[in-house]
């Protein structure tokens, strides 16, 4: 119990700092400019992917499939993770090869299997464009490379975050705001479920890689980065905060529902790649009831992207 009451306590601290969620505050020029990339078919090589192709708003800025498709048709190796609350992150993928935003940014757009555009050529295009020139141009930005579009692109996935969940309410002191459910569940996500052994912070997430059984021999995940054998099948750990509507869940999307999330981790895999971290939790049906409930006060609002538009037309 005495973990359990440092890890609250340490949530509680750092749900005090959670970003401001995008509506009802300023966008910068350079985040307006990155939001109209953002969605911009311009950045891959046949015209007809953007970033939002596969971060998709509606989903969670993730595809909404198990794997997504690249600007040919290729079916991507990996599910889409969203690109909300990530102003505070330290790895970017999956496997963490990317270590900002920035980076991050840049990576989709030269993969030959997603949108494969060379990056000089990018810089290029969006410097042909005349909108493009007068809003970097008010951004104070007159040398259009590579680095100003990863920068744009960043500035504005860095300011989408969401909205007050639930749960916020009952941290700030409200304990009403639970019902007997709820209250269940959140007693077991902290206990003996131990699910804030890795999901905790802000976000849910200790943005860290663990091995929970996922790894295939095809994908061992974190390894392939780190070159350390203690990461074989490890993967960053996602966001639980706004989880719905992100579904399927995993890297590999193998899980249609959070139903199915959670009956993985109470009879894990045995014949997992590497060592898992898992151990059989033996919870009932209730209890599985219970931390539904509970997942549900962790959903609040998305990010409200219409003063991103009313940014990028006060640039033109």
């Amino acid at each position: 119990m005495t973990s359990c009451r440092r890890i609250l306590a340490a949530l509680a601290l750092a749900a005090l700092a959670l970003p401001a969620q995008s509506a009802g505050r300023d966008v910068s020029p350079l985040e307006a400019i990155g939001w109209k990339l953002f969605f911009d078919p311009l950045l891959s090589k046949p015209r007809n992917t953007s970033c939002a192709s596969c971060h998709i708003p509606e989903n969670g800025f993730e595809s909404g499939v198990a794997l997504g498709e690249g600007a040919y048709g290729d079916t991507l190796p990996r599910n889409a993770p969203t690109v909300v609350n990530l102003a505070d992150a330290e790895f970017f993928f999956w496997d963490g090869r990317a270590g900002s935003l920035e980076e991050q940014a840049r990576g989709p757009i030269e993969n030959p299997i997603e949108m494969d555009l060379a990056l000089d050529e990018a810089a290029r295009r969006v410097r042909d464009e005349a909108a493009y020139a007068t809003a970097f141009g008010r951004a104070g930005i007159n040398d259009i490379t590579i680095d100003a579009i990863a920068q744009a692109i960043a500035a504005f996935e860095r300011g989408l975050a969401t909205g007050p969940a639930l749960f916020d309410k009952w941290l700030a002191g409200d304990r009403s705001v639970f019902n007997e459910a709820q209250e269940r569940g959140r007693m077991i996500f902290f206990t003996r479920g131990q699910c804030a052994t890795c999901h905790f912070g802000p976000n849910f997430t200790d943005g860290a890689f663990h091995n929970i059984g996922t790894g295939t021999a095809d994908d061992p995940g974190r390894s392939k980065i780190s070159e350390d054998d203690y990461d074989i099948g490890a993967f960053k750990t996602p966001a639980l905060r706004n989880w719905k509507g992100r579904e399927p869940f995993m890297h590999d999307g193998r899980f249609e529902t959070l139903d199915d999330v959670l009956a993985f981790y109470n009879e894990p895999k045995t014949d997992a790649l590497g060592q898992t971290e898992l151990d059989p939790l033996d919870l009932s049906e209730q209890d599985h009831s219970d931390i539904k409930a509970f997942f549900e006060t962790l959903n609040g609002p998305w990010p409200d992207l219409a003063p991103y538009e009313a940014a990028w037309q006060a640039l033109q």
